[in-house]
């Protein structure tokens, strides 16, 4: 895979995590909100980690 490809990847997956983890501590934790928030968490953790396994693979 291209590294500019991975390197846009890797941004918007600092960007999503970051931003939720920042709204974490915003919004009520009995909201929907709340529940949306933490899913961005997961997804923005996943799409790091999946970033940084092909990038592992494609530089063994």
């Amino acid at each position: 895979m291209a590294p500019e490809l991975l390197k846009a990847f890797f941004r918007a997956g600092v960007f999503v995590t970051g931003t939720s983890v920042f709204l974490l501590f915003i919004v009520t934790p009995d909201s929907a909100e709340f529940v949306v928030t933490v899913l961005s968490v997961c997804v923005g953790v996943t799409l790091l980690t999946l970033v940084a396994l092909v990038s592992w693979y494609a530089n063994r």
